[in-house]
């Protein structure tokens, strides 16, 4: 009997201690519930990639106690007209992760900014920036939606555009793939863009970039290099987009990395128009140009750069140029006009030319610098072009308008005042091959007429001159060029002398002329600086 007794007094026991266990269990859970752990994913340098962090909600300035605004941004989910719940908030990390870094890319910029001089209150918006989490449709600056068109595995930036008398800008998160096919599995990136600061820290870039390069230039080349460099920059970084530095990008199979810290080619003008042709060039350049100069000063005068840049100046080569500039004048205010002036040129050297860019600190070791500066007339050498010309007969050269970006030789065949345009467009296929070096003796290029109707005289003209001119015309085409490309080719010498350090003329050679028994040689003076090392 008392064994039975203590048996039902013992399983009593078990049960309460049972039902205790279980009790607090719960209440813990309740109270979790009450009180949920706020993380955000933040950088940790030693890693090298995005860890977990706890913080306390207030730490983000929240603006609003009922809805997720921040100072300058109103952050949404999807196309909602309110911005999101702050009891939605609580405890998601990917709405966490994105208020702290937005705020800390704010920041860095009002730092920037600060360092560089400017009193333009650069990271203010008003109105505020929208913020669209999960935005599930492609967006037209316009300000309407295309239910159509999906938008997924993306980031966007929105330029201002007008909405009920206001200019808003926006920020568009799309989500990611949930069951994606092994084909985007394996070739390309499943990631949730709101989750991703470096993602973040690109697009909000774009809101600083579209202040002085052009809203319009959000999507091109330059602006997008700058994006990718500042993300990479504030992280201390050269790897972007994977799954250490953006924790929601899955691990695919055949995906390569984003580094800015490879080898790189020249520059090719034609990512200006297709940037997607070559993603890495700029931001890959700029990272060369901050390890050269150093973190601080980098972000300092690249941003001074695009402040100083005209809207309709967005092409990589001017912005180059104005780099260097602002790079010389903020080292004069830190260590001189000497310092200033070594440094730029070391860069030159170092970054700028071995990758196909120059700005006009290098200009001197360019052959362009000893091109002559001024228009040069020389007697015409065909000598049948003399029973054409009884009066004048004469070549008129621009060459002072031949530059790096612009390397196109302007000229007029001048026949009894009756001018005919032409062109030589040199034909280098790379831009380093215009450096003056020891093994440099002659620059291609192809003669061209300068119009593509020049078969069409001016109407300005009288009828005689009209006449002439086609007759001109006709001379040129049938005696120059080839029938088929309409071109011909012509060969700039260098030469040099005895001494290989100076050049003393430009020798300017047709190709086989056709019928002609004689090979036209034109030879021009150099400018006097046309020195180098």
């Amino acid at each position: 009997m008392k064994n039975t007794q203590s048996r039902s007094v013992h399983w009593k026991q078990r049960t309460y201690t049972l039902f205790s266990i279980f009790a607090l269990f719960f209440g813990f859970q309740l109270n979790a519930e009450g009180k949920k752990e706020n993380q955000v994913l933040d950088w940790e340098g030693e890693r090298k990639q995005f860890v977990h962090k706890i913080i306390n909600i207030e730490e983000l300035g929240l603006k609003s106690q009922s809805h997720y605004v921040l100072e300058n941004f109103a952050i949404h989910s999807g196309v909602d007209q309110t911005p999101i719940l702050i009891e939605q908030v609580e405890g998601n990390l990917k709405y966490l992760t994105l208020g702290y870094q937005l705020n800390k890319i704010e920041a860095k910029f009002k730092s920037i900014a600060l360092a560089s001089g400017s009193k333009e209150k650069i990271t203010e918006f008003n109105p505020k920036v929208r913020i669209r989490v999960d935005a599930p449709y492609a967006y037209s600056p316009t300000d309407y939606f295309d239910s159509k068109v999906s938008l997924k595995n993306t980031a966007l930036t929105i330029p201002p555009s007008e909405s009920k008398g206001s200019w808003n800008s926006e920020l568009w998160f799309a989500p990611k793939w949930d069951f994606p096919f092994f084909g985007r599995f394996a070739f390309d990136r499943i990631i949730d863009t709101a989750s991703c600061p470096d993602a973040i820290y690109h697009e909000y870039t774009h809101l600083i970039t579209g202040k002085y390069l052009g809203n319009n230039a959000i999507g091109r080349s330059l602006a997008e290099g700058i994006s990718d460099y500042y993300a990479a920059s504030l992280i201390d970084h050269p790897e972007l987009y994977t799954h250490k530095t953006c924790e929601a990008v899955k691990r695919q199979l055949l995906v390569s990395s984003f580094r800015l810290d490879k080898e790189i080619g020249y520059y090719d003008s034609t990512i200006e128009s297709d940037f997607k042709k070559d993603f890495v060039y700029i931001p890959s350049l700029l990272w060369q140009y901050r390890k050269f100069v150093g973190t601080e000063l980098a972000d300092i005068t690249i941003f001074q750069a695009i402040a100083k840049t005209n809207a309709g100046d967005r092409f990589f080569p001017e912005f180059i140029n104005t780099l260097s500039t602002s790079l010389y004048k903020e080292m004069i205010k830190r260590k001189g006009e000497q310092a200033a002036s070594d440094l730029v040129l070391q860069l030159e050297k170092t970054v700028w030319i071995p990758h196909g860019v120059y700005s006009q600190y290098s200009q001197k070791q360019t052959v362009f610098s000893i091109f002559p500066k001024n228009m040069v007339r020389i007697p015409n050498s065909d000598e049948k072009s003399n029973e054409l010309c009884s009066e004048k007969n004469e070549l008129e050269f621009f060459w002072k308008e031949v530059n790096l970006e612009e390397p196109t030789l302007r000229f007029y065949w001048n026949c009894n005042q009756v001018k005919l345009p032409l062109v030589i467009q040199m034909d280098q296929t790379n831009p380093a091959n215009y450096l003056i070096q020891s093994n440099l003796h002659f620059i291609n290029g192809k003669l061209r007429f300068a119009s593509q109707s020049a078969e069409k005289p001016n109407p300005k003209l009288s009828e005689e001159n009209k006449v002439l001119y086609l007759t001109m015309y006709n001379y040129i085409k049938d005696n120059y060029f080839y029938r088929k490309t309409m071109e011909k080719e012509i060969r700039l010498y260098l030469d040099s002398g005895n001494d290989l350090s100076h050049i003393e003329n430009i020798r300017m050679e047709f190709a086989y002329l056709g019928n002609s028994k004689k090979r036209f040689r034109y030879t021009f003076p150099v400018s006097k600086d046309g020195w180098f090392e």
